[in-house]
C-alpha cells in the first residue's frame, strides 16, 4: 500500500497484487478519461512523483560469453530474457541462418532456457528465404519449436536476416510450456497463461486486402481457440502488410485492413475480466500496423488467461495524442482499432507491450520531411505513454517508466537514404536495449519512421 497525505487527507494506493483493488480503492483512483471514469489529477500526481523518484528499473542490460547482448527482467518468480541476434552481413543466406542459430544456442545453453522460447520473430530481406530458414528451425527447436513469424522487411544492417526472440525461464516458479502446432505456443506460470499465435497468413481463395485480413483475423481466433483461449483474450497484434498504402480500387490498402479489423472485432469486449473496473466504452487490444516487402499479410497475437482476480490489464493512451481509433475519417473511413498500449500488472511486475508508435501529436504528422524529428517526436510520445503519470492515470499507481525500461524495441525505417539519422538518435537515447532495425513502409505517406517495444517496471510497495 502506498499512503501519500496532501491538505491534512491521505490518500491510498493499494498494490495490484491486493484484492482490494477491485473493491473501493479503484474508485479512488484516476483512469484515462476515454476509458474509465476520472478523479482529481492530485492522487495520480502524487503516485506519479513518488514513482518518478524511486529506483524502479526491472531491467539488465548483460552480455553471454560469446558477446551477444540480451535483457534480463527478474519478476513474477521467473526471468524474462529478451534478444536480438544478427549474423552479419557476410556469407549465404544458409551460412548466416547457421550463424544466428549458432549464437541463439550458446545464449539459451548458457542461460538454461533452452525449451523455454515464447516466441521467435525470423525479418528476412527475401521472403523466399523463408523456406531456407525454415528447415533449419525445425531441425533446431523439434517439439520446443515457438511461436515463430516469418517478417517480410530488410534488416537495416545488410544482412539477410535478423531474429528477435523473448524466452521465460525458471526462477522460484516453474514454467510450463505447451506447443499447440507449429507457429503456436502457451506458457503458464504463477496461475497466468500466455498464448503465442505467430506466422498467420490468409486462406488461398481470398484475393483482395479486405478479405485476405478477415482471413487472417480469422485463422488468429482459431489459433487462439488451439490454447484455450479466445480473441477476447488478446493483449496485442502485430500485422505486417504488404504495400500498406497503396491504392486498392478506390481505396487504400491499409484502409482496407482497417475496416476487416473494425468488422472482425466489433461486438468483442476484450479484457473484461482483467480490466480494474467497468470501461465507459469500447476498448482494443494494443498493436503494429506495418508495411511488408511482400504483396500479403502476415499477423501475430499474444493473449493472456488467468483465474486471478489480481491481474490487471489495461489499455494505455497518450495524452499528447489522439486515440487511434477517433481518427477522422481523412485518414481511414474505419478508424484504426487499436490502443497505444497495453499495460498487464500482477505480483511485482508491469509489462507494458507499446504498440507502433510515430511522430504524431493529436491526429496530426509532426515534423514533415525531416527524420531527426520525428524519431526524436515518437521517442517522446514512447516516454510519456509509459511513464509514471500516465500509468498512474491508468489505474496503475506505483509503477513508472523511462526509454531505459525498454526491454526490447522495433524501428522500422521508410527510407534508406535516413537509416543513418534514424539509428543514430535511437542509439543515443535507447542506450544497450537490444534494438530490430529494419526498412517498412509506414502508414501514411508523410510518416518516416515507426518504434514499437516493451516495457517492464517494478512495484513501489511502500513509501518513507
Amino acid at each position: 500500500m502506498i499512503v501519500i497525505s496532501q491538505g491534512g487527507v491521505d490518500f491510498s494506493f493499494a498494490s495490484w497484487y491486493n484484492d482490494e483493488c477491485r473493491g473501493e480503492v479503484l474508485k479512488n483512483s484516476f483512469a484515462a478519461e476515454k476509458f474509465f471514469s476520472p478523479i482529481p489529477v492530485i492522487q495520480a500526481y502524487e503516485a506519479y512523483k513518488m514513482a518518478e523518484q524511486l529506483p524502479t528499473s526491472a531491467v539488465s542490460f548483460l552480455t553471454d560469453t560469446q558477446n551477444t547482448p540480451y535483457t534480463l527482467v527478474r519478476g513474477q518468480g521467473v526471468r524474462h530474457v529478451l534478444a536480438v541476434i544478427t549474423p552479419g552481413n557476410s556469407g549465404t543466406i544458409l551460412e548466416q541462418t547457421v550463424a544466428t542459430l549458432d549464437k541463439l544456442e550458446h545464449l539459451l545453453t548458457e542461460l538454461n532456457l533452452k525449451g523455454k522460447l515464447l516466441y521467435l520473430n525470423v525479418f528476412l530481406r527475401e521472403i523466399g528465404d523463408k523456406q531456407l530458414v525454415r528447415p533449419f528451425l525445425l531441425d533446431k527447436f523439434g517439439p520446443d519449436l515457438p511461436a515463430v513469424t516469418y517478417i517480410p522487411q530488410t534488416p537495416c544492417d545488410g544482412s539477410a536476416l535478423t531474429m528477435e526472440i523473448y524466452a521465460i525461464g525458471d526462477e522460484s516458479r516453474e514454467t510450463t510450456f505447451a506447443r499447440c502446432g507449429e507457429g503456436n505456443t502457451r506458457v503458464t506460470f504463477g496461475e497466468v497463461t500466455y498464448g503465442l499465435a505467430g506466422g498467420l497468413i490468409p486462406a488461398d481463395a481470398p484475393v483482395a486486402s479486405y478479405a485476405r485480413s478477415l482471413s487472417t483475423f480469422e485463422r488468429m481466433a482459431g489459433a487462439l481457440d488451439k490454447m484455450d483461449m479466445k480473441m477476447v483474450d488478446l493483449l496485442r497484434t502485430w500485422i505486417y502488410q504488404g504495400h500498406i498504402v497503396l491504392p486498392e480500387g478506390s481505396t487504400q490498402r491499409y484502409k482496407e485492413l482497417n475496416r476487416a479489423r473494425t468488422d472482425f472485432f466489433r461486438d468483442l469486449e476484450f479484457l473484461r475480466p482483467l480490466l480494474p473496473c467497468e470501461p465507459k466504452g469500447a476498448i482494443f487490444p494494443a498493436s503494429t500496423g506495418i508495411g511488408a516487402d511482400d504483396g500479403d499479410v502476415t499477423m501475430a497475437a499474444w493473449g493472456i488467461k488467468t483465474q486471478r482476480t489480481d491481474v490487471i490489464a489495461t489499455p494505455l493512451e497518450n495524452p499528447d495524442q489522439t486515440p487511434a481509433f477517433d481518427y477522422g475519417e481523412v485518414y481511414s473511413p474505419q478508424s484504426p482499432k487499436f490502443s497505444r498500449a497495453m499495460a498487464f500488472a500482477w505480483d511485482e511486475l508491469c509489462t507494458v507491450l507499446i504498440s507502433g508508435t510515430a511522430s504524431i501529436t493529436d491526429s496530426e504528422t509532426r515534423y514533415i520531411g525531416d527524420p531527426v524529428g520525428q524519431t526524436n517526436q515518437t521517442l517522446d510520445n514512447i516516454e510519456a505513454l509509459i511513464s509514471a503519470f500516465n500509468l498512474s492515470r491508468h489505474y496503475l499507481p506505483g509503477y513508472g517508466m523511462t526509454l531505459a525500461d525498454l526491454g526490447v524495441a522495433k524501428v522500422y525505417i521508410k527510407y534508406e537514404s535516413d537509416r543513418d539519422k534514424v539509428q543514430a538518435v535511437c542509439r543515443e537515447r535507447l542506450g544497450r536495449t537490444p534494438v530490430v532495425y529494419t526498412g517498412a513502409d509506414v502508414c501514411r505517406d508523410d510518416l518516416l519512421v515507426e518504434i514499437e517495444g516493451i516495457a517492464f517496471a517494478k512495484y513501489i510497495k511502500s513509501i518513507g
